[in-house]
């Protein structure tokens, strides 16, 4: 048995929860729509990937403190996490970079997505979410670069036209009189307010949406105010019973002495000092008829401060206040900025063409400053991401083509300061990306076709991309490292191939062959970081290949009745020129003094070939009108 738990590593997810037998998300239906599927909107049956739908209900009934958080707490994804404000989803041992998170259509992932964990997630409210679709498996085709592990596809919530609704609820104000046909507009508002007693925390919500015969507006706003973390008393790990318990906390004084940080005792060893911050979430939509549909779409996400809980942990052999690893007085995610602008056509034609125009800024900086050090580093990084999709559908006889067009721009400005926090003294320092610019640019054409004979279905698809990067550095550079500018060029195709037969009314079985990629970006070919003091120092690359991974899908779908449901499959992923930091060496050494420390030096690299395959089930059961058992077993049987 202990050589089978070595092999195989199992997580497993269960969930009874109570919900109203009207929600339609409550068991898995073959004709549920899936956006994800094609990107307008495609029935269960006709799609060959495995997705899962989370909607607006069921984030509302789990009350997770982020988006994050509520999406571990559905079981279907595993997402990790170390600190409070972050949250970096796992499909199929993909993470990060490796896995495509688009909202609204358009895609999150940005030039400096990186591969370790992110916390971009956590920048999406989940009061703003009509539903959420976890597209497991390679979503190239589709979606573009980085869809390896799968696609999360968020959207948000739309104000409604007044034809768009079938009743009005008791909240709403009516302007106007009469039957339906005759008001001529509504107002419905909605607060919530929720309060978690684990980490002393409120999350304040209210939305306005005013809902016209031919206008609509929604305006949502969130703030939460997190607290500092309270751990459980209880541990189940075979970890000696103090880890995880917080005796001291950091205390920094500038006052001119020459300790600057010191150990005072936490009030509580079970609080978690560092992990509490506050952030804002802003979503304004408005919608207008006009020879077609048009919405304007606004999104902010804003937190001033995210500490790093996991740089500024205390940590001693059975609390040995005498031993003390603790590497820095200061360091946090200070801002971590979202701002999201898109205006999308949908024209009233056959072909339902749709044009979308969006553009997104990304504010990130990390402050940071070593233990009773005076110079406290901020390296601040702005990423503009301007982006244009083109998207239509036409039948060509018995055949349905998607086809369209996608043009995405990145720019990045990277810069450093250092602040000596006893003379507020300020001067250029080392940025975290190229210090002078860099740039990403890709152009891509897709199409995916569909047929139907009786109970078969054939899906095919093929994506071909050019993507193109440019960095330049300054001569003299401030990590006083020989840097040449970079550049980068692909052009490669992704396709995917399927079938769907129907057997019964009850069963249905999926196989799929597809080709996802990675196209190396800003943040692989042009960082520098130092990931472990002392110990690793990350320098930019030259030479990469993009990732390429195929995988092989094959599922079961049975549908007992109304109230089971059961899905169960197996895939196999390989991945060619697999992109990991491994030793380098810059000007022949393989070591270079990076603040006063010898620092071994890494380089991204592709290193070889990689596997993932493994099975999964899911079981769905409804045992009374207002009772589901929710269940998924996620087995990966091999990665290498």
């Amino acid at each position: 048995m202990k050589k089978l738990l070595l092999i195989m590593g199992v997580a497993y997810s269960g969930m009874l929860c109570a919900q109203q037998t009207n929600d339609s998300n409550d068991i898995e239906s073959f004709d549920e729509i899936l956006i994800s599927a094609d990107r307008y909107g495609s029935k269960r049956k006709q799609s060959v990937h495995e997705i899962e739908v989370i909607s607006s209900k069921k984030l509302s009934e789990l009350q997770g403190a982020n988006l994050g958080d509520a999406l571990q707490m559905t079981g279907k994804v595993f997402v990790q996490k170390s600190q409070m404000g972050g949250g970096s989803p796992v499909l199929r041992g993909f993470e990060a970079s490796r896995v495509l998170l688009v909202i609204d259509g358009v895609r999150m992932n940005n030039a400096t997505f990186r591969a370790g964990h992110l916390q971009d997630i956590v920048s999406v409210d989940p009061f703003a979410l009509e539903r959420l679709e976890v597209n497991f498996g390679s979503g190239s085709t589709l979606f573009g670069s980085d869809a390896m592990g799968g696609v999360l596809y968020m959207k948000t919530r739309d104000p409604k036209l007044l034809r768009e609704t079938q009743n009005i609820g008791d909240t709403s104000v009516q302007l106007g009189a009469g039957n339906h046909k005759s008001i001529s507009a509504r107002l419905i508002g909605m607060a919530n307010l929720r309060f978690q007693s684990a980490s002393n925390s409120i999350i304040g919500n209210a939305s306005l949406e005013y809902q016209g015969q031919k206008k609509a507006l929604l305006f949502n706003v969130t703030h939460s105010k997190f607290g500092n973390l309270r751990m459980g008393r209880n541990t189940f790990t075979r970890a000696q019973d103090s880890f995880g318990i917080q005796p001291y906390r950091v205390v920094s004084d500038y006052s001119g002495l020459s300790s600057i940080d010191s150990l005072a005792s936490n009030d509580d060893s079970y609080t978690q000092p560092n992990t509490g911050y506050e952030q804002t979430d802003v979503l304004v939509k408005y919608r207008f008829e006009a020879k077609g549909l048009h919405t304007l779409n606004f999104q902010g996400s804003f937190a001033g401060d995210i500490p790093r809980y996991d740089r500024m942990q205390y940590w001693a052999p059975n609390g040995d206040p005498a031993y003390l690893p603790i590497e820095y007085g200061a360091w946090s995610y200070k801002p971590q900025n979202r701002m999201y602008l898109a205006y999308t056509f949908e024209a009233n034609d056959p072909s339902q063409q749709r044009f979308r125009l969006a553009h997104q800024i990304f504010e990130v900086g990390r402050l940071s400053r070593a233990w009773n050090k005076a110079n406290e580093r901020l390296q601040s990084d702005r990423v503009n991401m301007s982006s244009f999709n083109y998207d239509r559908k036409d039948l060509l006889g018995n055949w349905e083509l998607h086809s369209g067009f996608e043009y995405i721009y990145n720019h990045v400005n990277s810069i450093g300061t250092q602040r000596n926090v006893l003379t507020n003294e300020v001067i250029h320092s080392k940025s975290r990306y190229a210090d002078s610019f860099a740039s990403t640019q890709s152009a891509a054409a897709f199409a995916q076709i569909k047929r139907s004979w009786g109970n078969t279905a054939l899906v095919g698809g093929l994506r071909v991309t050019y993507y193109q990067l440019l960095a330049a550095f300054k001569a003299q550079n401030l990590w006083e490292l020989p840097i040449n500018n970079t550049t980068f060029s692909h052009l490669g195709p992704s396709y995917h191939f399927g079938f769907i037969q129907k057997i019964n009314d009850k069963l249905l079985v999926k196989a799929s062959i597809n080709q996802s990629f990675r196209n190396p970006n800003v943040d692989d070919l042009t960082k520098v970081f130092e990931s472990q003091r002392g110990l690793k120092l990350l320098i930019p690359s030259r030479n990469l290949k993009p990732e390429v991974a195929h995988t092989f899908d094959l599922n079961v779908n049975y549908r007992l009745n109304s109230n089971v449901y059961f899905e169960a499959g197996t895939y196999y992923s390989r991945v060619n020129d697999l992109m990991s930091d491994v030793f380098g060496e810059i000007a022949g050494k393989d070591s270079i003094s990076w603040d006063g420390i010898l620092t071994p030096v890494y380089q991204i690299q592709n290193v070889g070939e990689g596997h993932i395959y493994g099975f999964f089930a899911n079981l769905q059961w409804r045992f009374a009108p207002e009772w589901t058992f929710k269940r998924r077993v996620l087995q990966k049987l091999k990665l290498g």
